[in-house]
């Protein structure tokens, strides 16, 4: 004798169906009531991710930087974090680790200095202005971090240009923008990954200073351990690579900071005049 499917009524969108699963929304046809245990299930799947993807792209950026990288941009999606999610954790975890220690060796989450400008001429005003833009800017990692990604985009791409990785369908492409935006991204997780372990050492007295010399050897060696698994070339090659993209990327920023000075400038002079200009 054949069962009577039950016709259930989604308490989402009101849909009437039968099954497991709501049609129209996707929502659980058996939804209970809430529990403590919903709270401790919502917090897993925020932070870890639920399936684990917070614990993978760790392992993964700890024991294979650039397998891990070229993985998600061949389409392993569904078990890594993207790299601005997992960059904000990590940021996170360093900010509390470093008011719990009362210290931070980086300035990473070092408040800026309030500017006052001597003087109160309009273009005293104004650099001291742009210094404070500029020092928040240098002071948030975040927003430090996505402005030197966006600025590398081109520099990385125009030196790793002969270089290709496999995709899906059997072709073998060099990194576009984005790519290569989010493998920067993903460099810049490891180094707060690192600066985040030396904090407890902060502790000792006078070790600061030893501590950010090794932290900033350590950025070059992640930045050079992720191109040469990523691309899958050897150390000299490697080494040449990194260093005309480092050497074009301060050139890139160079430009940008001359750009953005006459940008001021003129703006200046359009605002209050050549002969105010002069006499400041």
């Amino acid at each position: 004798m054949d069962t009577e499917e039950i016709i259930v009524k989604c308490l989402n969108c009101g849909t009437e169906y039968t099954g497991k699963y709501c049609p129209n929304c996707g929502q659980k046809a058996k939804t209970k009531r809430l529990k403590f245990w919903e709270i401790v299930a919502d917090l897993n799947n925020f932070v870890i991710g639920g399936d684990n993807k917070f614990l993978n792209t760790l392992h993964g950026l700890c024991r294979r930087p650039g397998h891990m990288v070229r993985e998600y941009i061949q389409g392993h999606r569904s078990q890594y974090y993207n790299p601005l999610q997992m960059l904000i954790w990590i940021l996170s975890i360093y900010a509390v680790l470093s008011f719990v220690i009362g210290s931070d060796p980086f300035e990473i989450t070092t408040a800026q200095e309030e500017i006052v400008p001597k003087g109160d001429s309009p273009w005293q005003i104004w650099l001291a202005y742009l210094d404070k833009v500029f020092g928040f800017i240098k002071h948030n990692k975040l927003y430090y971090t996505l402005a030197c990604a966006f600025m590398a985009i081109g520099p990385y791409r125009f030196s790793f240009r002969k270089y290709k990785i496999s995709r899906p369908d059997g072709t073998n492409l060099a990194l576009n923008s984005t790519e290569q935006f989010y493998a920067f991204l993903y460099q810049s997780c490891m180094e707060m990954m690192f600066a985040t372990l030396l904090l407890p050492f902060c502790l000792i007295k006078g070790a600061e200073g030893i501590l950010e010399d090794i932290n900033n050897v350590a950025d070059i060696l992640f930045t050079l351990i992720l191109y040469k698994q990523l691309y899958r070339i050897g150390w000299w090659k490697n080494i040449k690579r990194n260093l005309v993209a480092f050497i074009l990327f301060v050139l890139v920023v160079s430009l940008f900071a001359i750009l953005a000075f006459t940008l001021v400038l003129g703006t200046y002079y359009l605002i209050y005049g050549f002969d105010e200009f002069i006499t400041k």
